[in-house]
């Protein structure tokens, strides 16, 4: 078996698979904890029953995977790409499907968008790219894939 160094790719590759794995194991406790108690959560996984709590707290606010979609949001679906979980085709096809909530403007100087609720807009794709999750052709690509679909 042949290893490879370490490399700055690898390295991102893993940061977003950390992160969407912490996203699914939190939606796989809420859904055990409608049919289990958190001292059953806490013998189960082995962590404390404080800690059990604690992340029960958390996945409250972790939104559900969208129905036909990989993920909740359009940044997490670049994430699940990033950590080389969903295909290229796959991820140019789910964000040029999603229906893109609108951003709103505001007049300010230079905080024209200062606290905009950015979930679910184009701006999570626009992010992804800055944050390397997506190739510039890639980003074209779900441009040009949201043309030929009439969105």
């Amino acid at each position: 078996m042949v290893t490879e160094g370490p490399s700055i790719e690898r390295a991102l590759m893993l940061r977003s698979r950390r992160a969407v794995d912490n996203l699914d194991m939190l939606r796989e406790m809420r859904a055990l904890a409608k049919s289990r108690s958190q001292v059953e959560l806490a013998r189960g996984l082995r962590i404390t029953q404080p800690s059990v709590s604690s992340a029960l707290k958390t996945a409250q606010k972790v939104p559900d995977v969208r129905d036909g979609f990989s993920g909740a949001t359009p940044y997490e679906i670049a994430q699940r790409y990033g950590a080389g979980l969903l295909s290229q085709a796959d991820l140019i096809d789910e964000l040029a499907r999603w229906e893109y909530e609108s951003v709103e403007f505001t007049d300010g100087p230079l905080d024209w968008n200062a606290g905009a609720v950015t979930e679910g807009t184009w701006e999570e794709v626009a992010r992804a790219l800055d944050d390397g999750l997506l190739e510039p052709e890639v980003y074209d690509a779900i441009i040009d894939r949201q043309g030929e679909l009439g969105q």
